[in-house]
């Protein structure tokens, strides 16, 4: 049962809510994986604590494929004081993108599109034939990185490394439900730091392992070793590459739909100008970028703000939010990398009070929708942006009050 099936009716708690919006609005972070799917934390609990040390009031899971973590994530953010948004990431194919050479936001795929489900329903009300098809794409995702695992395996013996990694090893020590090549990744730096007892043997072994070139990165920087072992080893091109099976992608139709069936809003995630390349060709003109949005069916955006200038996220997300779009920001935390969980710009430049307003705001239309979908299910009547900006705040205040 989720706790929000306690809370008054809507008339009632907006009665109960006096709007206070003189300060710098509540903290709120939308978007973090979790070990679930791959994750810079431990386990749950880390992640939340490490949230409430920042004085943040709002926290959002944001797994890929799965849901699995998010009656843990609901039981920590009420222990220690944070309001939970249930969200899910998707990955996708738009064969019209695809074959138009158009980059979505992947910069290295085009038609290859993130997609992410914001304030889905717990517990699950997702069909059976929706799950399955869940289910399949974690399947072939796996299989996908067992083969990889068995190619690099090869590779290993061939340089003479004495290494060799399992995924039931993997799955054991490092992974849970969904196996990713980061998850690789990381085994295989870990497998080399235990045999390494000095920087000149941990660096002669990595240079075993990339096949007599040397690494570029520093030892202590773990999350750059590991991108350098999946560039190095996994990716195209490279010993242990497998390409991505077709079955392992759904179409974006599909995966609106799956979304919206679980209870949530089917969310665009913004890469702008965070890959170094330049914004993507299919988000570099904002009216074209909303009217395709539109198009297909969604009216929620979400950025990473930590991989954008301030300047470059002000101009969407500002743009965004005036013509009716709800807008989160978040900070993924889906590397072996720790930075702070609270929201920033990239060179750590913090958010204006304007851009703390949207988030916020964001957050509240989420609450509210996940309010509404337990009062009233799927179906329910949203209302305009105002109003369920309103209720959501309404839940919050109420909820912070209840667990004071």
């Amino acid at each position: 049962m989720s706790f929000l099936e306690e809370f008054p009716d809507r008339s009632t708690l907006l009665g109960m809510y006096t709007s206070d919006e003189a300060g710098l609005p509540p903290k709120v972070n939308n978007h973090i994986h979790s070990p679930w799917s791959f994750s810079a934390f431990k386990n749950i609990e880390e992640a939340v604590k490490m949230a409430r040390s920042e004085d943040i009031s709002v926290l959002g899971i944001n797994d890929f494929y799965v849901t699995d973590g998010y009656g843990e994530f609901i039981n920590r953010c009420r222990q220690y004081g944070l309001f939970p948004l249930l969200n899910i990431e998707l990955i996708g194919i738009s064969r019209e993108d695809q074959e138009a050479g158009i980059r979505v936001n992947d910069p290295n795929n085009p038609g290859r599109t993130y997609i992410s489900g914001k304030g889905l329903a717990f517990p699950s009300i997702l069909s059976g034939e929706m799950q399955h098809k869940l289910d399949r794409v974690v399947k072939e995702s796996n299989n996908q990185v067992a083969r990889m695992i068995v190619l690099l395996n090869r590779w290993l013996a061939s340089q003479g490394t004495g290494i060799s990694l399992t995924v039931r090893e993997i799955m054991d020590e490092h992974a849970m439900e969904l196996l990713r090549e980061r998850h690789v990744a990381k085994a295989l730096r870990i497998k080399v730091e235990q045999r390494s007892r000095t920087d000149d043997e941990f660096y002669h072994m990595l240079e075993l392992v990339y096949g007599g070139r040397p690494s570029t990165r520093e030892r202590q920087d773990i999350a750059g070793i590991e991108d350098e072992i999946r560039s190095r080893m996994l990716k195209a091109g490279a010993p242990a590459f497998v390409p991505e099976d077709e079955k392992a992608f759904m179409n974006l139709v599909e995966i609106t739909e799956i979304i919206e069936k679980a209870g949530g809003i089917p969310t665009y995630p913004m890469l702008l100008d965070g890959a170094g390349v330049g914004i993507t060709e299919f988000e570099h003109d904002r009216q074209a970028l909303m009217e395709e949005l539109r198009r297909r069916g969604i009216r929620s955006v979400e950025m990473i703000p930590g991989r954008n200038r301030i300047e470059v996220l002000k101009e969407y997300a500002d743009f965004f939010y005036e013509n009716g779009f709800v807008v989160s920001f978040g900070t993924e935390h889906n590397t072996t990398a720790m930075p702070p969980l609270t929201v920033n710009c990239k060179g750590g430049v913090p958010l204006d009070k304007d851009l703390m307003r949207i988030s916020f705001n964001g957050a509240a239309y989420l609450a509210a929708h996940q309010y509404l979908v337990v009062k009233g299910g799927v179906g329910y009547r949203p209302g305009d942006r105002n109003e369920m900006e309103l209720l959501g705040k309404a839940v919050l205040n109420h909820y912070f009050g209840s667990i004071r």
